[in-house]
């Protein structure tokens, strides 16, 4: 193999398996030492490696696999490249894990999702390519940022039907009591928010939610401004950003993609909500 496609391979083969640097380290460096193991299954390799899953390995190998590094029969694979490859590998990732050990990003970002059923095609194809389990399920991802606000909790809601009230009720209830909730949602006399809301309003009038209309008249051609954002606010410290509206087909049957984002970027996206409750209605309870 030439030397520059090795290299880029090899840069191919790092990145694959960077998030998970220190477990794919120990799986090569124990390759490296007994290459011949590599018939064995991902669980036996798992216990004999030790501090791995047999997913662990399974990843690696298919990076293996994929580098062109490894080629597979049946169940079992054979390493294509020397065990000194397999050494200078390890160490790299050694590195990496060690790097990641120490140092953090001003921001750190994690994927969020909402699958499209239980039993769904996409979650058969996720098993199949055996993806490690850090994706994190919308409805945990808004009920943990609950938990974690210390001073206020902000939703930006454009639309809500029947199961995102009740589970709005769901997540302010998880909030401390001294924690402020406020939602940002479009006008209350619009039936694809305010029907679903008013049929919990005692709810949120008992966890004293602040509601907030965003719609204003415009020179825009639909004729006025209002938001399609979807965000879940912690403080300044951490929000979660993405497709998920509150709604039924939303939390849980339809694929949903989002992130949740620590750091400076929370920052700066409450001062872009403190600016648009600036320009939004606070509603009078009492008009629910």
């Amino acid at each position: 193999m030439p030397a520059k496609e090795h290299d880029d391979r090899a840069a191919r083969f790092l990145a694959e398996l960077y998030p998970l640097a220190g477990q794919a380290a120990r799986v090569l460096n124990y390759l490296s030492n007994l290459p011949e193991t590599l018939s064995k299954s991902d669980q036996e390799l798992a216990a004999r490696i030790g501090q791995v899953s047999a997913q662990h390995v399974a990843i690696v190998i298919r990076a293996l696999v994929a580098a062109g590094f490894a080629t597979r029969r049946e169940f079992s694979a054979q390493l294509t490249i020397g065990q000194e490859c397999l050494t200078r590998f390890s160490w790299n990732l050694q590195g990496v894990s060690t790097y990641l050990r120490s140092h953090k990003d001003s921001d750190t970002v994690r994927l969020v999702l909402t699958e499209p059923g239980i039993e769904s095609a996409l979650r058969r194809e996720i098993n199949r390519r055996g993806l490690p389990p850090r994706l994190f399920q919308t409805r945990d991802a808004f009920l943990n940022l609950a938990h974690a606000a210390t001073s206020t909790l902000t939703v930006l809601a454009p639309f809500i039907d029947d199961t995102g009230s009740e589970f709005l009720i769901d997540v302010f209830s998880a909030c401390k009591p001294s924690v402020r909730k406020e939602i940002i949602c479009r006008p209350l006399s619009e039936p694809h928010c305010g029907v679903a809301f008013r049929k919990r309003k005692e709810d949120f009038h008992r966890l004293a939610v602040h509601v907030y209309e965003y719609a204003l008249t415009s020179t825009l051609p639909s004729g006025r401004e209002t938001f399609h954002a979807k965000v879940v606010l912690v403080d300044d410290t951490a929000f979660y950003v993405g497709s998920s509206n509150f709604m039924g087909s939303a939390l849980d049957r339809s694929l949903e993609c989002g992130v949740i984002v620590h750091g400076q970027n929370a920052k700066d996206l409450h001062n872009v909500v403190e600016a648009l409750k600036a320009v939004a209605t606070l509603t009078d309870a009492s008009s629910w």
